[in-house]
């Protein structure tokens, strides 16, 4: 039945949507090949919801960041918020600096949210696995892992160059040079390049340039040696980095109130005592944000992949370094006043290695790894209340300041796994995994509110933690856990498949630097799906169904208190959801996909406060979770045009639509992002000896304005989210050279 299995793989596709590159009717599409089980399988052979992008999606539709692939993918929520990433999957994800979704690119681990922003450069595909993965992937793929898969070095020289121009006075510019330096050696190197010279969240702060605007570049270059028949090696070497005003913060309600704010008696605050207006504003894609706002972001992945196989088994081993750098300035209050002016420096090194082994014994198809980091981070987060911005005099000469320092927060991680396969009969698979984790984590912090002045430096007030600054609060402290995985697969006639699997997920622990509290519990979850695969009418049309059940405990959930993100456990949850995807091609001109995801989500009980509403804790039992929109939709539809050129065009219109998302716990709808639908427009063109390439793109065509993350900020006593992406025109030429 593997045959079959392969054969089947062949007229599907793993995306959300069809390649429409590949589409013509009765034929056979191409091959998705997919790593997510740590060894090459299809689709087909995956017993578990996973969904892959081709180079040819990412390219014809314009997906270069995860901004824009969360509309392409079902059940994938990718938000921001405050500088953090976050990606969820079917409501489970991350927050603050640990996350919930793993990624990996070209199977290097992220240790943080940072891959998440990093340019999808030049890439093969992108795999994205849903429910929790503890066992291959191990810690913090408790919703899933998302691969982005680079593109290899290719037989013959082969390269292009892309730039675009697009609204906002945004230029692109990518280059993509590949091919042989030997017979056994390759080369391929990707460099991009965005220069935004208008922002699209406009800033109403008289004399500040607006925001979301400035520089982003990528490069990256893989060399790949075939040092024997049975023996290579790839060295990836990856720099990317951000400049510029990439930071908003806006007001989402009306809950400001400068009296709460500044513990002074509640104020009419269109006019301060000095008689200066304190402006705000709710409207869409526009802030008060006065002082200094900027944004520096690098991060460096050096990487060396080595794979040795022979008949029977191969190993494969990723050894990799990490470098990622952020620095960030802006007034967090989000209004004229600026009073509470942010500045976090950052700095995260990791080294990581990881050992498969994996082989086939008659009817089993094993695998034997293991896995280590040592993740070393620090940071320094301040909070300057600018005197100058106050409307009334202190009675001391100094800047009132709150600073937590964390020169030391490290991570050693370790694990071991294994996983088999069995196959029963020709139809018939079962399989099991299992995976120890421990992790030995160390954090130092220290940091008060207190004034700050040139001569003096800080003085603290109060300190968090240590009595006598600067001396350091240290926590020390191991969490370990042991995460299985099972599943029975059988194939359904010449063309289906069905399985039942059952895994779980672990994410472990950690500490805020703005409290001494213990280190928060670590978070787990175990999941129970089962799913059908099919493909029907000689291949013209697929089907992929799954329905789950998740059993989530002491999952981590974030708030901003006292100036900070604190983290805390709240207890169990449970998420129930199905998921359908269809994808046919209903002639040879058209394509047609459509997906649909359904989440039941609630809180357990979880008794927590709520710094906009001073008072007893509330009870959030049966609740909503974060991120997890009760319905999501796709719906794309590709129609090709060939020309009597020899070229030809394709159009392809793709809607993605979005339930009520709520971002905080209690259930308000204040708290939330009422329902809405992203619309994008692509038209591709290609000429016919294929040297030339074009596409007329429109993002968010119906120009939808809506926040992809929230924060409720006590300080201020209002919640603050961040815009999405209005409406964008833009335009793309690509000349092609070499073989293609």
């Amino acid at each position: 039945m593997r045959s079959v299995k392969t054969n089947l793989c062949n007229i599907l596709v793993g995306g959300a949507s069809l390649s429409f590159m590949q589409v013509a009717l009765g034929a056979a599409l191409e091959e998705i090949v997919v790593t997510g089980l740590k060894r090459e399988s299809t689709v087909m052979e995956t017993p578990s919801a996973i969904t892959t992008l081709s180079a040819e999606d990412l390219s014809a539709r314009g997906l270069s960041s995860m901004n824009q692939i969360q509309y392409a993918v079902p059940s994938l929520h990718f938000g921001e918020n405050y500088g953090n990433r976050n990606i969820s999957i079917r409501g489970v994800g991350s927050f603050l600096e640990q996350p919930g979704v793993l990624t990996s690119i070209n199977g290097v681990v992220q240790p943080s949210d940072a891959s998440s922003q990093v340019s999808l450069l030049d890439l093969a595909r992108v795999e994205v696995l849903r429910g929790p993965q503890g066992t291959l992937y191990g810690r913090n793929a408790n919703g899933g892992v998302v691969n982005f898969i680079a593109a290899a070095p290719t037989d013959e020289f082969y390269g292009y160059l892309k730039v675009g121009f697009a609204e906002y006075e945004q230029t692109t510019a990518e280059i993509v040079v590949s091919g042989p330096i030997t017979d056994r050696i390759g080369f391929r190197i990707a460099a991009s390049h965005l220069d935004a010279n208008e922002g699209w969240v406009e800033n109403l702060e008289p004399g500040d340039n607006d925001l979301m605007l400035g520089e982003k570049s990528n490069a990256r270059v893989i060399v790949t040696a075939e040092l024997s028949d049975n023996f290579d090696a790839e060295i990836m070497l990856a720099h990317s980095e951000q400049s510029g005003r990439w930071t908003h913060w806006a007001m989402t309600d009306e809950h400001f109130d400068y009296g709460v704010m500044t513990g002074l008696p509640a104020l009419d605050y269109s006019n301060d005592p000095a008689g200066v207006p304190i402006l705000y504003t709710e409207e869409p894609h526009k802030v008060y944000m006065p002082g200094p706002v900027k944004t520096d972001r690098e991060l460096d992945i050096y990487s060396l992949t080595l794979n040795w196989h022979s008949d029977n088994f191969s190993i494969k081993s990723i050894t990799a370094q990490q470098e990622w750098k952020n620095a960030e300035d802006f007034a967090a209050d989000s209004s004229s006043l600026g009073i509470l002016q942010r500045s976090t420096v950052g700095e995260n090194k990791s080294f990581s290695q990881e050992i498969n082994i994996s082989g086939t014994a008659g009817n089993l198809d094993w695998l034997v790894g293991g896995f280590y980091m040592d993740d070393e981070r620090s940071d320094n987060f301040i909070i300057d209340f600018a005197v100058q911005a106050l409307p009334f005099p202190l009675p001391f000469p100094y800047t009132p300041y709150v600073e937590n320092q964390r020169p030391t927060y490290d991570n050693e991680t370790t694990g071991v796994f294994a996983d088999v396969t069995y196959s029963v009969s020709e139809d018939l698979r079962i399989g099991f995994g299992m995976r120890h984790t421990k992790e030995e984590k160390r954090s130092e912090h220290v940091g008060g509110f207190g004034v700050n002045s040139d001569a003096a430096g800080f003085i603290p007030f109060i300190t968090n933690c240590a009595p006598d600054w600067p001396d350091l609060y240290v926590q020390e402290w191991e969490d370990s856990s042991n995460t299985v995985r099972a599943s029975v697969e059988y194939d359904v006639g010449e063309s289906g498949m069905t399985y039942v699997s059952y895994s779980e997920g672990f994410k472990s622990g950690g500490t805020n630097s703005g409290d001494c509290n213990p280190p928060w519990e670590p978070e787990t979850i175990e999941a129970t799906e089962i799913g059908y695969k099919a493909a029907f009418g000689n291949g013209q049309t697929t089907l992929r169904a799954a329905i789950f059940n998740y059993d989530y405990s002491d999952f981590q959930v974030l708030q901003v208190l006292n100036l900070a993100g604190v983290i805390t456990n709240a207890g169990d949850a449970e998420i129930m959801g199905a998921e359908l995807e269809i994808n046919t091609a209903i002639s040879d001109r058209w394509l047609i996909n459509a997906a649909v995801t359904l989440l039941d989500s609630e809180y357990g009980s979880f008794l927590n406060s709520d710094g906009l509403r001073p008072g007893e804790p509330y009870q959030n039992e049966g609740n909503p979770l974060n991120n997890a929109p009760e319905t999501s939709l796709i719906l794309g539809a590709t129609y090709d045009i060939p020309l009597s050129s020899g070229g030809g065009v394709k159009l392809s219109l793709d809607a993605s639509y979005r339930s009520r998302v709520y971002f905080r716990e209690f259930g308000l709808k204040e708290d939330s992002q009422e329902a809405y639908t992203i619309v994008n427009f692509n038209a591709n063109w290609e000429s016919a000896a294929r040297q030339w390439a074009a596409r007329l793109y429109v993002t968010n065509l119906t120009d939808e304005e809506h926040i992809t993350g929230m924060q409720g900020l006590q300080t201020t006593y209002g919640r603050q989210g961040f815009w999405a992406m209005p409406r964008q025109v833009g335009f793309e030429l690509t000349r092609f050279f070499g073989s293609r």
